[in-house]
């Protein structure tokens, strides 16, 4: 991926799933299946995907579709409030990709004098948890502070990590570097924050070069998105671990990405 890239957006939609589960606080022997019908969407990069035309580089609407099908058809719940949650949570976690979901779950004739009752749920009111890393070893201590006092721009830093000293890595013949993390809860999508910290990075004197493992100004990578693990770095540096697992330790970190 080049180190300019700018993503495509495209739009899913999926209208009016017409399934029929239990809702209420009813007697059981007294629960009847009622319908309800459900539609969502969402956005995600489908720039790879057009190129090549594989489903093997796309978000996979259909697999996710059933997902939701095996979720709720002939299924309990007491509030369509929580039905909504269910399906608002599993669309988000299908994919780190995806990004301004809508779920809309309508219960027809609910209400004697009403057609209909619904439910609906956006990212557009809801936070995204990002645990974003920050290295540097130019001037470390003030640019670290320049770009905290940014970041804050984008949403609310709910926690952060100590300070470390590292030595580098790979890239032996320079300064050591300073390296820590925050935890930021933003409305911000995942592309959206990682174009919004690569300003940053710019504004800041980051300028890129072939060898990725120079001395810089500034580093400011997204580990982990809503508790997924973004980042193929993690088992490349421990302390990005260490970090992941003070600041969001129900955080499933894989083996590799």
């Amino acid at each position: 991926m080049s180190k300019y890239y700018i993503p495509n957006l495209s739009i899913i939609e999926i209208e009016k799933l017409r399934l029929r589960a239990y809702i209420g606080f009813m007697d059981w022997e007294k629960e009847k299946l009622q319908d309800l019908v459900i539609s969502y969407s969402f956005k995600y990069d489908t720039r790879m995907a057009s190129a090549s035309d594989d489903v093997a580089d796309a978000v996979d609407y259909k697999r996710l579709t059933k997902q939701i099908i095996a979720l709720v058809d002939n299924k309990r719940f007491h509030l369509i409030e929580a039905l909504a949650e269910k399906i608002y949570l599993l669309i988000q976690n299908y994919s780190a990709n995806v990004q301004d979901i809508e779920v809309k779950v309508e219960k027809p004739y609910a209400l004697r004098f009403s057609d209909n009752v619904m439910v609906r749920i956006s990212s557009r009111d809801r936070y995204n948890t990002a645990i974003i890393a920050l290295g540097s070893n130019i001037d470390s201590e003030m640019n670290f502070s320049k770009s905290l006092e940014m970041i804050k721009h984008l949403g609310m830093i709910v926690n952060r990590t100590e300070f470390i000293v590292t030595k580098p890595l790979k890239y032996e013949n320079q300064d050591d570097f300073l390296n820590g993390a925050i935890l930021l809860a933003t409305t911000c999508s995942m592309w959206q924050l990682k174009m919004e910290l690569k300003q940053i990075e710019a504004l800041l004197g980051r300028v890129r070069t072939a060898n990725k493992n120079a001395p810089r100004v500034i580093d400011l990578d997204i580990i982990t998105f809503n508790c997924k693990v973004v980042d193929d770095d993690i088992h490349e540096l421990p302390f990005l671990i260490d970090f992941v697992n003070e600041l969001e330790p129900a955080t499933q970190i894989p083996e590799r990405l």
